[in-house]
């Protein structure tokens, strides 16, 4: 199953006068882990994971 998700976030960051700005965004993530078993011959059959966007996190760096 693939699903798609936007996520949006607005806000402000001032760059002091004579400097130069630089602003990075990542997004964040729950991370889900599971098995998938085999009932039928009762054995774990393999892994997986999956990502499910919370948030972003920013950096921000002035020279």
């Amino acid at each position: 199953m693939t699903d798609t998700v936007t996520n949006t976030e607005s806000g402000i960051y001032t760059v002091p006068s004579g400097k130069y700005g630089h602003l990075e965004s990542y997004p964040l993530y729950d991370v889900y882990r599971f098995e998938v078993y085999d009932t039928l011959f009762d054995y774990v059959r393999g892994y997986g994971e999956v990502n499910r966007p919370v948030g972003y996190c920013y950096n921000h760096y002035d020279s």
